[in-house]
């Protein structure tokens, strides 16, 4: 589960590092705001069902099986 959390704040980390990285370059402003809304709903789609699953999946197991 830690692997897991380490992972998860990697990725957000270079999720807005690059974010941050498109709005201080010399794009044109309108086309950063566009790549990032369409950027953020994307990761949105892909990480909110992720963790919703895992979630789900760790309230499925018994409880004998968290103590381990």
């Amino acid at each position: 589960m830690t692997l897991h959390r380490i992972a998860l704040t990697l990725l957000a980390t270079l999720i807005v590092g690059g974010h941050i990285a498109m709005w201080t370059s010399d794009m044109p402003k309108d086309l950063a705001l566009k790549l990032t809304l369409i950027n953020a709903a994307g990761w949105g789609i892909v990480l909110i069902p992720a963790y919703g699953v895992s979630r789900w999946a760790r309230a499925q197991r018994p409880m004998a099986a968290r103590e381990d």
